[in-house]
């Protein structure tokens, strides 16, 4: 069977994001093991995975510069590089302020290096296959960093090896992209800092992709600390966070599918319950606990807590102007990495204070808190409006909402069509928006 025009022209870009995905699930998956080996405690690898969440958000905000000055294949080259060289750093013993500088760098370039992939697919993809290309990529992207943690499995997190395959990977996915022939694409426009004006759109949705960031994006930096305080071992932590990785992939399209259907508030209000009672679930876990239990754990933590992202972009972009849809949802990806670089300062600070239950009593308390706010947002105000179709994106680069499809489940009326969304019958806006 013929291989459709669209996905070969398209493969390797996406070949690069795959390769790049495999190096990263297996150096992250391993480091915090490797660091904890290395004798440095909880604190320090907080620090090191909010080093790579910090590099991140410079990454976002500051690589088109990069782009304008030296176009996007050798942009991506240097990315590919950086990250590379900052893997194979690691084989020395370094002190934590270079621990965290190399995170840094590692954050920085894969945020830069999702910029150049992303740009260049919005060049090529054609629209018919916007919404297709988006799945496409986001299941390509989980599930190679799911390959890279079962590579994991059989890597020890000292020595050279695992630094020596990750960097292999990073350097190889530079390869599709220096081979593809095609025009240098339209530099991504510049990020518009709107954080203020995103919660005052939706309160609710900046909330839900900030505790995304604050619980799925710390756990899948600190998971295997906290696998390795409770007494699992390699084999186990790696399955585990793998199984983790896979729950959060499946759950977010039926997730995304009900919020479609249903009044979305409602719906964040019980996965704040249905998280309330996972983190319950976890406490007293330990290597005691049948595995299968801690799978149905893991799964239900990765697929609930990754869902509420989605789910808040849709819900804020309800609220918004049409023309606000690309800001808005660019600041609301600022917002979940800025959860992610504080989430593990805290995260680990619990796991020193209490292990892992210490850690899971974080996450109760943080979910019990987001419930009642939905539950006070309800309370407050409800108001039909023009309702956006819940979409499942990566958490990659801002660049993808510039071509990402935004489309309304009704059509509603001619002010509603246009992104107007009254709060009474005037049609006068009375505050911000649920």
């Amino acid at each position: 069977m013929a291989i459709p025009q669209p996905i070969r022209d398209l493969s390797p870009p996406l070949l690069a994001s795959a390769l790049y995905a495999v190096g990263s699930g297996l150096f992250h998956t391993l480091l915090p093991l490797r660091l904890a080996a290395e004798g440095h405690s909880a604190a320090a690898v907080g620090l090191a995975v909010t080093g790579y969440s910090g590099g991140f958000l410079l990454g976002c905000l500051l690589s088109e510069r990069l782009i304008v000055l030296v176009g996007h294949v050798r942009a991506c080259a240097a990315f590919c590089a950086a990250a590379a060289a900052a893997v194979l750093g690691f084989d020395w013993p370094l002190p934590l302020v270079l621990i965290i500088a190399l995170q840094v760098v590692g954050g920085c370039s894969a945020a830069a290096l999702a910029t150049v992939t992303e740009s260049w697919l919005n060049e090529r993809v054609l629209p018919a296959w916007r919404g297709r290309l988006l799945t496409i990529y986001v299941i390509l992207l989980s599930l190679c960093w799911g390959l890279g943690q079962v590579i994991a499995i059989g890597v020890a997190p000292t020595g050279s090896r695992l630094l020596i395959l990750a960097a292999l990977f990073h350097a190889l996915s530079l390869v599709p992209i220096v081979a593809l022939k095609v025009e240098s694409p339209p530099v991504p426009a510049p990020i518009r800092l709107q954080w203020l004006r995103a919660f005052r759109v939706s309160p609710v949705g900046v909330m839900c992709c900030l505790y995304t960031g604050l619980v799925a994006g710390t756990f899948a930096g600190i998971g295997p600390l906290y696998g390795a305080t409770v007494g699992f071992g390699q084999q186990d932590i790696v399955i585990l966070m793998a199984v983790m990785q896979i729950g959060g992939l499946v759950l977010q399209w039926p997730v995304g599918a009900l919020s479609d259907r249903f009044d979305r508030r409602f719906l964040m209000l019980g996965m704040a319950m249905a998280m309330a009672v996972v983190a319950i679930g976890f406490l007293g876990v330990g290597p005691a606990t049948p595995f299968w239990i801690a799978c149905i754990l893991f799964a239900a933590l990765g697929g609930l807590s990754d869902a509420f992202y989605p789910v808040g972009v849709a819900h804020t972009n309800d609220r918004a102007q049409a023309g606000e849809y690309v800001a808005l949802s660019s600041n609301l990806l600022l917002i979940w990495a800025g959860g992610r670089t504080a989430g593990p300062l805290v995260g680990t600070a619990t796991l020193d204070a209490g292990g892992g239950d210490g850690f899971f009593l974080y996450v109760l308390g943080l979910s019990l808190l987001l419930g009642l706010y939905v539950a006070w947002r309800l309370a407050r105000r409800r108001r039909g409006l023009l309702r956006e179709e819940t979409v499942i994106y990566p958490q990659t680069s801002p660049t993808v909402f510039q071509w990402s499809p935004h489309r309304p489940l009704d059509p509603g009326p001619p002010e509603q069509a246009a992104g107007h969304t009254p709060d009474d019958a005037n049609n006068q806006p009375k505050g911000p928006a649920p």
